[in-house]
């Protein structure tokens, strides 16, 4: 299962149906939603943020997240491109990866197939 956060719902339906059928996904528009998914779901293989989201930032999310859950891979979506803190949150391993805004569907297929043996 793979969990979704973004504040905008079109890239959540987007999401979605660019991994319908291949992934059980789940999808939240609010960070806090998001902490009681990644906190009661046992079943999460995978979570993935948005960066900028007007209460938290994705990195502060995943910091969150991993105090609630360490085990599972987080990845941050960015339109944005790389900055000091992804690359801070990557190099220290708070971030597992980074994907770079438009979704790039055979990227991550690519990627998470890592994750998900």
């Amino acid at each position: 299962m793979i969990l979704y956060l973004d504040d905008e719902p079109i890239n959540l339906k987007l999401f979605e149906l660019m991994f319908k059928g291949v992934y059980d996904v789940v999808l939240s528009q609010s960070p806090d939603e998001a902490l009681g998914i990644v906190a009661e779901n046992k079943d999460l293989s995978i979570v993935v943020t948005d960066m900028k989201m007007p209460v938290m930032n994705g990195v502060e999310f995943v910091k969150k997240a991993k105090e609630l859950n360490a085990a599972i891979p987080y990845f941050l979506l960015s339109g944005y491109g790389l900055n000091d803190e992804i690359n801070e949150a990557l190099e220290s391993n708070v971030l597992n990866g980074y994907f770079q805004k438009p979704l790039n569907r055979d990227r991550m297929k690519e990627v998470f197939a890592k994750y998900l043996q």
